[in-house]
């Protein structure tokens, strides 16, 4: 249950304890909540309307980072920092590029970025999204990419390979 709900549900399990009208939710955990002992959280709680506390340093409900790299054009903060990485080593990128496997076909994949003027396709792999099916999909997208004519060169790159900053630039140049 979210925050929010929670906080409702309590507000209103707290008011209902004090006007005497039972609650009308399922009790189900009676054996962990000792209810004398948790009436004086209740009420303190429904006591106060609850306050907004800070966004916290990498805070998930924080949206800026992803407004920041939307701004950008490109997808995730993990892009975007990659984007200021090659930015910031002279690396000339596209952001958001279709890609076919053949020249003259309809794209099959949306690449984070290609090197200008060639068909190295990079790929930021975020290990939260890209497992399982998704996974299994991109293999086999990349696959037929780089079985093309002329051939994809394809790169995965993922959060850690940021901190090989100029020497991941440099290999990436190389290819």
């Amino acid at each position: 249950m979210p925050k929010i709900e929670r906080v409702r549900f309590v507000e209103a399990f707290a008011r209902r304890l004090r006007s005497g009208v039972p609650s009308r939710q399922p009790q189900r955990h009676h054996e962990v909540l000792s209810w004398p002992h948790i009436l004086p959280d209740l009420e303190q709680l429904a006591a106060q309307p609850p306050k907004p506390l800070p966004l916290g340093l990498g805070s998930a409900d924080d949206p800026r980072p992803w407004l920041e790299a939307y701004e950008a054009g490109v997808g995730s903060p993990l892009e975007l920092a990659f984007l200021r990485l090659f930015e910031k080593h002279g690396l000339d990128v596209e952001k958001q590029v279709s890609v076919a496997p053949n020249e003259g076909e309809p794209p099959i994949s949306l690449a984070d970025f290609v090197i200008r003027g060639t068909r190295t396709a990079i790929y930021v792999d975020s290990t939260a999204f890209h497992r399982g099916q998704r996974l299994r999909r991109d293999r086999y997208i990349r696959e037929r990419l780089q079985s093309g004519n002329p051939p994809c060169k394809i790169v995965a790159v993922q959060a850690e390979h940021l901190q090989q900053g100029a020497e991941l630039v440099e290999k990436l140049r190389k290819l």
